[in-house]
């Protein structure tokens, strides 16, 4: 290399933006959490078991601590860099620079690994390491070239963690914020105390599939793949064919079917509880139970019962539902709500050097039936056979991505399809039917199953956990938006298809009608859905 190309030496920073840098440093390697807790939208107090103070209060705490070690990190690698940068120690070139690259490249990854957690990054083939190699490669690359741009650029980017640093300003602040918030203490699971009943009340059973597709399920199947419990079901069913889908996202569609009004946009507020738009330029309305079908059912003297996923039932509807039970999403690199600000903070250094500790609140608990947790049939199995609820709803988290089946097997697996989880969904269907058929009330239940939204193909196309089976069944991209919706009455045994569009938003009015008697036969049921 010639000499003219070695680089100046590397000037000392300031104490000052030496902790700036560490600070951005800390940014990067937070916990991927932080970018979840930091949303406006606090969605993310919305799909976990309240309170998350404590886990807000431990996050402002790693970032301040975090920042410690990256100051002192960038300190010593000036220490070791000080020398001319492309300086030859006995004829060979300083390979100490080289040290930031590994540094920097660590850092990359880092926050990379942050934002696939939160699914600000959602590209199927990053990962971890591959950012990791590509940013410490090009950095050698530079290097190689030019001992003296490297230099420059590694000036460049320190200026760019300083400048992240700044963001500490205002990140801390909003943390410690929102873990003063007055959240609830979520009940996972309740059964109120009911009186007995006289004699026997018609039952409603409504499965809610997340993310089924009727094009995939009956127009356009996979060859092979088999689903005798839903071709059973359509042989004794009323099937609509062409239902008109009125959102994309469980947290929008599901309240908007109980409302029965059009739910945009959705977020929380930072007490968790639920907050919407009708339409994008409406203003934000607070969710009221006491608006929702689930709370007329109770005025009409329906008891009711939810098992679901993913949306807070038992938070929004503890005062009108009678049984509830709800799976939210866990908590990463052991945090919990019920550890200590301090115990939170350490929480991820542990999970990663310390056996997990068990019993936590938020932490899934094991089932002797792995594959019964991952679909939540037990709380499904218990809501039919419990006879004291007259309204059950069954939010089921199947056939929705990523695929985690082997339809080959019948076990769980990393990298299963959405048609390994259509094949799961008939084995769950199977499963409910016979729960109904055991619960004794079989005669006097009607049952519709329904999803909230189709496949999403548009969404999980090119993210983590496509396969080459999801890319030839969905044609490639093609995207199907019709929801799936079926009725069986009880003693009907004749099929029908209904084949003019009908708004998934109507099943609220359905369901307000099958509730009063207004709709209770398949002949009914096609005048309604020619209005």
């Amino acid at each position: 290399m010639p000499a003219h190309d070695s680089a100046a030496p590397m000037p000392r920073t300031s104490w000052a933006r030496c902790w700036l840098e560490g600070a951005g440093a800390a940014i990067l390697m937070a916990p991927g959490l932080i970018w979840s807790e930091l949303s406006p939208t606090h969605i993310d107090a919305y799909h976990r078991l309240l309170p998350l103070t404590t886990v807000a209060r431990a996050l402002a705490v790693d970032l301040v601590l975090l920042s410690l070690p990256g100051m002192l990190i960038a300190r010593g690698l000036e220490a070791l860099t000080t020398r001319r940068t492309g300086a030859s120690l006995n004829g060979r070139r300083n390979l100490f620079p080289l040290l930031w690259a590994g540094w920097l490249g660590f850092l990359a990854a880092s926050g990379a690994d942050g934002l696939m957690f939160s699914q600000i990054l959602t590209w199927e083939y990053l990962s971890v390491q591959a950012v990791f190699f590509l940013a410490a490669e090009l950095l050698f690359a530079v290097w190689i070239v030019s001992p003296r741009r490297y230099g420059r650029t590694i000036r460049v980017l320190r200026l760019g963690l300083q400048l992240l640093g700044i963001c500490v300003f205002w990140m801390v602040p909003v943390l410690v914020g929102t873990s003063l918030a007055h959240q609830p203490y979520d009940e996972a699971n309740f059964e109120k105390p009911l009186p007995a009943r006289p004699g026997p009340h018609r039952r409603i059973v409504w499965l809610l599939f997340d993310g089924m597709s009727y094009y995939q399920v009956f127009d356009h199947r996979w060859p092979g793949l088999k689903m005798p419990e839903f071709d059973k079901l359509r042989g004794e069913a009323v099937t609509f064919s062409d239902v008109q889908p009125n959102g994309a996202f469980s947290e929008d569609v599901i309240p908007s079917l109980f409302l029965g009004q059009a739910v945009a946009t959705s977020r929380a507020t930072p007490a968790g509880w639920m907050i919407y738009r009708s339409r994008s330029d409406a203003p934000w309305r607070s969710f009221d139970g006491n608006q929702t079908l689930i709370a007329d059912a109770e005025r009409e003297g329906w008891r009711t019962g939810v098992s679901g996923w993913y949306n807070p039932y038992c938070r929004l509807l503890a005062a009108q539902l009678d049984w509830c039970r709800m799976e939210l999403l866990s908590l990463p690199d052991g945090f919990s709500r019920d550890k200590s600000t301090v115990a939170n903070a350490f929480a991820p250094l542990a999970s990663k050097w310390m056996p997990r500790e068990s019993g936590g609140s938020d932490t899934p608990k094991p089932s002797a039936n792995q594959l019964d947790n991952m679909v939540l049939m037990q709380p499904g199995d218990a809501l039919i056979g419990d006879l004291q609820i007259d309204l059950c709803f069954i939010h089921l988290p199947v056939p929705h991505p990523p695929g985690h089946y082997d339809r080959k097997t019948g076990k769980i697996v990393a990298g299963g399809s959405y048609i390994d989880n259509l094949a799961l969904s008939d084995q769950v269907l199977g499963r409910m039917l016979a729960d109904i058929a055991k619960s004794g009330a079989e005669d006097r239940t009607t049952l519709i199953v329904s999803s909230d939204h189709s496949w999403r193909v548009w969404l999980w196309r090119h993210g983590f956990g496509w396969t080459a089976e999801d890319e030839a069944a969905s044609r490639r991209g093609y995207f199907d938006p019709r929801p799936m919706l079926m009725v069986r009455f009880p003693g009907e045994t004749v099929s029908d298809t209904i084949s003019r569009p009908v708004p998934l938003i109507g099943m609220h009015d359905l369901m307000e009608r099958l509730m009063s008697g207004h709709v209770s036969n398949a002949e009914q049921l096609e005048t309604w859905a020619a209005r």
